[in-house]
Parts: C-alpha cells; sequence; structure tokens
C-alpha cells in the first residue's frame, strides 16, 4: 500500500450558515483538504498521513476526530501546549467567489520544524512514497525554518519519496514577491510533480499563459507539471511533452473554496492508481467540479460518494 504524506496547515473555518449573522464551524486547509479528497477517492488503496502541528485544546480533538472520520492517519500529527490552530473567517459571493479573513498569527502549524527536530529529525518520515505540500504550507514556516525544511525535503526525494508541490501562492503570507519566488524555486527544483494555477504564475512570475508557466517549470527540471487554467481547461506536460485538455465549465458554481485542492486529490489519488497524466487531470477536473457545487471546502461524504458513482476515475 502506498503512503502519502500531506503536510500543511489545518484551520477552524468559519462560513455562513443558512441563518443571518450566524456562521458554521468546520476545518479545512489546502493540503488537508487535498488529503482527504485523496482518501475518498481511493479509499483503503493507500495511507494517508497529516503532517502537522495543533493544539492540546477541545478544538483540536474536534480537528483529530474529523481526521479520524475520514480515515486519515495522525500518527505524524504533533500536538502543542502552548498554541492553538488558527482560525479563519470564509465570505462567498453571489458568483461563487469566496473572500478570507484570517487570525493565524499564533498558529501551532507554524511550529513543525520545532517539534520534528524535537522528535529526532525527518527519519521518522523515511519510507514514505509521496510527500505533498504547498506553497501555504512553507509560508507559515519562519524563515529560519525554511532551510531546514529544504534539507529535509532534499534527503525524502535521494531517499526514493516523490515530492508533490503546488505553488498555491498567499501574498498576505509573504514578506514580498521576491521571498515567494525564491522558496517556490527551490521547491519547483525539488519537486518531481508540480500542480501550480496560471493565476499564481501571473501574480508573481508575470506569465502571460499556461505555455509561460509550462516553459518555467520546463526549464527548473520539473518532470511531471499540470497546469490549471479555470475555465480554459489543463495543460499537462510530461517530460516536455505538453497535452492540452479542455473541461466542459460547471453551470452553477456555488462555492470555488477548495476547487485546487480538490483537484489535487483527484489527480493525486488517480495517479497513485497508475492512470496516466491525461487521465489524471481529467478525473481531477471532475472531482473539482463536484466541489464547487457544494458550500464549504470538505464536500459532504454522501454527496461525494454518489457524485464518484457517475463520475468514477
Amino acid at each position: 500500500m502506498s503512503n502519502i504524506v500531506v503536510m500543511g496547515e489545518c484551520m477552524v473555518e468559519f462560513g455562513k450558515a443558512e441563518q443571518a449573522n450566524l456562521y458554521k464551524k468546520s476545518f479545512a486547509g489546502d493540503v488537508f483538504n487535498t488529503g482527504v479528497y485523496i482518501k475518498r477517492c481511493i479509499e483503503n488503496q493507500a495511507n494517508v498521513s497529516f503532517l502537522s502541528v495543533v493544539g492540546d485544546d477541545e478544538i483540536s480533538d474536534q480537528m483529530i476526530t474529523l481526521m479520524h472520520d475520514e480515515d486519515i492517519d495522525s500518527r505524524f500529527l504533533y500536538r502543542s501546549t502552548q498554541d492553538k490552530m488558527g482560525l479563519y473567517l470564509i465570505n462567498v459571493d453571489n458568483k461563487g467567489e469566496r473572500s478570507f479573513t484570517y487570525w493565524r498569527e499564533t498558529s501551532a502549524a507554524k511550529k513543525l520544524m520545532h517539534f520534528i527536530e524535537k522528535d529526532g529529525g525527518i527519519d521518522k518520515l523515511n519510507g514514505i512514497d509521496t510527500l505533498f505540500f504547498s506553497g501555504i504550507s512553507i509560508a507559515i514556516l519562519p524563515p529560519e525554518d525554511l532551510f531546514t525544511f529544504w534539507q529535509y525535503v532534499a534527503q525524502l526525494k535521494s531517499a526514493g519519496t516523490h515530492i508533490v508541490f503546488d505553488p498555491n501562492y498567499r501574498p498576505a503570507l509573504w514578506p514580498n514577491e521576491e521571498a515567494a519566488r525564491s522558496a517556490f524555486n527551490i521547491a519547483f527544483s525539488l519537486a518531481n510533480v508540480a500542480l501550480p494555477g496560471v493565476d499564481d504564475h501571473i501574480a508573481l512570475y508575470k506569465a502571460r499563459n499556461a505555455e509561460d508557466v509550462a516553459d518555467l517549470l520546463e526549464e527548473i527540471g520539473v518532470d511531471e507539471v499540470v497546469i490549471k487554467n479555470g475555465s480554459q481547461g489543463i495543460l499537462v506536460s510530461e517530460n516536455g511533452q505538453r497535452s492540452y485538455l479542455k473541461v466542459e465549465p460547471v453551470k452553477e458554481v456555488i462555492d470555488t473554496t477548495s476547487a485546487g485542492d480538490a483537484f489535487n486529490g483527484g489527480y493525486l489519488s488517480a495517479r497513485l492508481m497508475k492512470k496516466s497524466v491525461t487521465e489524471s487531470a481529467l478525473f481531477a477536473a471532475n472531482v473539482a467540479k463536484c466541489v464547487i457545487q457544494h458550500k464549504g471546502a470538505i464536500v459532504d461524504k454522501k454527496a461525494f460518494a454518489e457524485y464518484l458513482i457517475n463520475h468514477p476515475m
């Protein structure tokens, strides 16, 4: 059985409830969402673990209960006695586009490198098949911890772990564009697979289109690139060979909160099941379509399972 580790932050999410002026509590985070969708798509065909830090309070207990309900392994989840989980409010407009307000300055996940080093270093992760992390995963780490993180990733890659990176650029989390580009360039240089969106590269690399993104990542040396470009479809590059995939747009978008996370989960689950890059990208698009037709980052489990019956891998 394959072992995949998703590394990053899970936060307490408050989204508008049906009743006026009320918010509904849930839990979400980009790589955490991806881990949930990987597990839902392939169930017992792979083991999915979440590498992060949460608090030792009741809300953190509730998040861990959710992990167990989703069959996400918590063996790499650390608990802090000092810091708690971050929190955010989400508002969605009538076109399904979202905006966020965050409280994450003292998020326990920022201390991940401290807990790993205290636990004996990255050797605990030796033997995992895949490590997936995002631009948010590294943006929340203190600058002095990033150097250690790159050493860990390089060590894992040299030992045979497949490295997957989604830039998921959030300007507010970086001191400036130069710092983000520098970190992303290192991440891309270590990645076997990159899952970027065109919008992030327009903002950070001044890309004009998906082809510019592919040019950059092929030059860096990423073997497998899947570029998400909204209604314009998907550009995939496998060892420099490019393909363009059309995606049928969704007629009614409810909430785009976790579209990219769901796409990543669908893609990685299909690749774990030995599907081709093209087959995996098309399946990923279908998974994302399901998610954006529901409220919240993590769709109701029953509704998701029913959708997969009609849109199988």
